[in-house]
C-alpha cells in the first residue's frame, strides 16, 4: 500500500551556507544574516466527526506481562479531566505461536467479549512501521538489531498485521503481511552512520555530546580538557581554544544533521500512517540521537503523531551500557598522554552522554504513549514488547460528554478502580474535531503560495543558478543579486533592505522534499554601497540529499514593496 502523497526524503537540508562575493568584508553592522528550515505550509483543511472514541488499553504486572480477567467495572476513563461513560467494552487475546520454521504467520484466538460488552467485531487493521535508524546506528550494534527483527516478523505478528520496513536513509511506504519480503527488506538494511565517534586518531577526541556541550557553552570544564588533549598532542599551540571550538562546530553539525534527519523521517511516516484506517504504531530502532536545539521541532513531531494517533516505541539498539572510565585511549596514544583532570571530565562525559543519547528516544515514546525499550541485550524480546499485539487488551469506547467541542487535542487519563500494582498503556488523547467541524488554518503568505509554484518571476534584479560542490551529496543555490538596481530606504544616512532567500527541493511528482531559507538585513553606508553596485552580492545555500534527479526552485522577496524572483528547473545529484 502506498500512501505518501508528500514525504520528506532521508536527507533533509543542512546547514546554510551564506557567502558573499564581494571585494571587501562587510561590517556586521551593515550586513546580518540569518539562516532557518523552510517547509511549506500544508494547504489542506480536514473535516472529522468524533462520535465514539475508542481507547485500546494494555494492563501489565510488575514482570511486563499482559494482564487478563479484568471487565468493564475495573476501569475508569477520562476526557480533559471529565468522567465519561464507558458504552463499549471488550477483550481482544492474542497467542504467538513461537517459530513455525519458515515464517508461517502466528495464530490468533478469537477475541471474546468480557464482562457486561455486548458482541464484538472484528478487530481494527493494524499498521507497524519498523523503521531503522541507519544513520546514528554503526554495523555492530545494527547486526544484533536486525537478527531480532527478522525472528519478530516471523513469529510475532498477528493474522492481519500490515507492516512495512524503512530506514533513515531509504524510505520504504509498502505495507505488506508477506513474511518472507519482510525478511528480504529487513537482511537489506545497512549502516551509513555520518559520523563515527570511535576515532582513536583524533586528538582531541570529541564525541558528539562534548561537541554539543563545548558549542553551546554549557560546561568549560569539557572545553577546558579537550584543550588539554590537544596541547598534549601538539605541544605549541597557541590558539588551541579556537581550534577545539572549531572542531567541536563541525562535530555538532554532523550530529544535528543526523538528528534533524531522524525526526524528519519519523515525521514523514506519522503523516503518511496518519491516512491509514486502523491501529498506527511506529517502532524506531536506533542505537540514540542527541536532540539538543532540537527541542521545538521534537514538540511538534509529538503533536503531529498525537493528533494522528500514531504511538512512537522506541528500542535503544546499543543494548547493555559498557561505559569505560577514561574511554578507550591507551597509554602510548596520544589520547593516553592528557592529563589526570582530563581523564576524569572524559570518564564523567562518556556516561552523561550515553545518558543524553537516550532523551531523543526516551522523550519520544513518552510524549505518543510508547514504550522505550533500553538497557537490555535481549533485543528480541523488546521487538515483541513494542511491536507484538499483547496477549490481553482491553477496548474502551464512550461518547464525550460534557465537553467542548473545540478543535483541539484532548487529554485522555485511563486508571483502574481498584488499588493494584498493574501499569496501563493507554493513548494519550484524541483531537477533537470543533464544532463546525473544520480546524482553522491560516493563510499562506505570498512567498509561501510561489515557493509550489512553477512560474518564473523576475520583480527583484535576483539571477539563480545551481551547483554541485565537493562533500556529501548536495546541491548548492546561488543567487547573485545586482545592488545598484535594488530599492532602499534611508534612514541615518544608511541604506536599509530586507531581503529573504528560499531554496527548495521538490521530488519527481512535485512533492517537498527539503528546504532552505535565509534573511539578510542589509544598512548599508553609502561606500559600501557604491562597492556593492559595481560587483553585486551572491547569496548561496547549501542542500544534502540522497542522490537521484529533483525538481529544484529558489525565491527573493525584498521587505519594502513584497517584489519577488523565482525561477525553477532541475538537478541530478550524484
Amino acid at each position: 500500500m502506498n500512501f505518501f502523497k508528500s514525504p520528506y526524503l532521508a536527507a533533509p537540508a543542512a546547514l546554510a551556507c551564506l557567502g558573499m562575493a564581494v571585494a571587501q568584508s562587510i561590517p556586521p553592522d551593515e550586513m546580518h544574516a540569518r539562516s532557518f528550515s523552510y517547509v511549506p505550509p500544508s494547504m489542506i483543511t480536514l473535516r472529522t466527526q468524533v462520535d465514539l472514541v475508542e481507547v485500546p488499553v494494555v494492563v501489565r504486572d510488575g514482570q511486563h506481562r499482559a494482564v487478563a480477567g479484568l471487565t468493564r467495572d475495573d476501569f475508569e476513563i477520562y476526557d480533559a479531566g471529565k468522567k465519561q461513560a464507558i458504552t463499549a467494552f471488550s477483550v481482544q487475546h492474542f497467542t504467538p505461536q513461537g517459530d513455525a520454521g519458515g515464517g508461517t504467520k502466528p495464530g490468533a484466538v478469537p477475541a471474546a467479549a468480557a464482562g457486561a460488552a455486548g458482541p464484538k467485531g472484528e478487530p481494527r487493521p493494524r499498521f507497524v512501521a519498523l523503521c531503522f535508524d541507519d544513520m546514528n546506528t554503526d554495523t555492530a550494534a545494527l547486526k544484533p538489531a536486525k537478527d531480532a527483527a527478522e525472528r519478530f516478523v516471523r513469529t510475532s505478528l498477528a493474522p492481519g498485521d500490515r507492516v512495512v520496513v524503512t530506514t533513515a536513509l531509504s524510505q520504504n511506504s509498502e505495507f505488506t503481511g508477506d513474511v518472507a519480503k519482510l525478511v528480504e527488506q529487513i537482511a537489506k538494511v545497512t549502516a551509513h552512520p555520518r559520523y563515527s565517534d570511535d576515532s582513536a586518531l583524533q586528538c582531541p577526541r570529541i564525541r558528539p555530546y562534548e561537541a554539543y556541550l563545548i558549542v553551546n557553552h554549557l560546561d568549560n570544564d569539557v572545553l577546558q580538557a579537550k584543550v588539554a588533549e590537544l596541547q598534549s598532542c601538539l605541544r605549541r599551540t597557541p590558539d588551541a581554544k579556537e581550534q577545539v571550538m572549531s572542531m567541536a562546530q563541525g562535530i555538532w553539525e554532523h550530529a544535528l544533521f543526523n538528528s534533524r534527519n531522524t525526526l524528519r523521517v519519523i515525521e514523514s511516516l506519522v503523516g503518511g500512517m496518519a491516512k491509514l484506517a486502523g491501529e498506527r504504531m511506529i517502532l524506531l530502532t536506533s542505537a540514540g540521537f542527541l536532540t539538543g536545539n532540537l527541542e521545538a521541532d521534537e514538540d511538534l513531531l509529538m503533536a503531529k503523531a498525537l493528533h494522528a494517533e500514531v504511538v512512537i516505541n522506541t528500542l535503544d539498539a546499543k543494548g547493555l551500557y559498557n561505559v569505560m572510565p577514561g574511554g578507550d585511549a591507551s597509554e602510548s596514544s596520544p589520547l593516553g598522554r592528557v592529563s589526570q583532570r582530563a581523564q576524569a571530565v572524559n570518564a564523567q562525559i562518556a556516561g552523561r552522554q550515553a545518558q543524553a543519547k537516550d532523551d531523543g528516544m526516551a522523550v519520544l515514546a513518552a510524549g505518543t504513549g510508547g514504550t522505550f525499550y533500553h538497557n537490555s541485550n535481549d533485543l528480541l524480546r523488546g521487538f515483541r514488547e513494542l511491536g507484538m499485539v499483547p496477549e490481553a487488551m482491553y477496548v474502551l469506547s464512550f461518547a464525550p460528554s460534557g465537553v467542548v467541542a473545540d478543535g483541539r487535542f484532548h487529554s485522555l487519563k485511563v486508571r483502574l478502580t481498584a488499588a493494584k500494582r498493574y501499569s496501563l498503556q493507554a493513548r494519550l488523547g484524541y483531537a477533537a474535531p470543533s464544532a463546525n467541524g473544520a480546524a482553522p488554518v491560516s493563510s499562506p503568505t505570498k512567498l509561501d503560495s510561489e515557493v509550489m509554484a512553477s512560474d518564473t518571476l523576475a520583480d527583484l534584479p535576483v539571477g539563480f543558478s545551481w551547483e554541485q560542490r565537493t562533500g556529501p551529496p548536495s546541491v548548492t543555490m546561488v543567487a547573485h543579486l545586482d545592488i545598484s538596481r535594488l530599492h532602499f530606504e534611508t534612514r541615518d544616512a544608511r541604506r536599509t533592505q530586507k531581503l529573504t532567500f528560499v531554496a527548495v527541493l521538490l521530488d519527481s511528482r512535485g512533492a517537498f522534499v527539503a528546504g532552505k531559507g535565509s534573511e539578510l538585513e542589509l544598512n548599508f553606508t553609502e561606500a559600501t554601497f557604491a562597492q556593492l553596485a559595481k560587483t553585486g552580492l551572491t547569496v548561496s545555500m547549501t542542500l544534502e540529499a540522497p542522490l537521484g534527479t529533483y525538481s529544484v526552485r529558489a525565491l527573493a522577496q525584498d521587505a519594502l514593496e513584497g517584489k519577488m524572483a523565482a525561477r525553477g528547473g532541475s538537478i541530478e545529484v550524484k
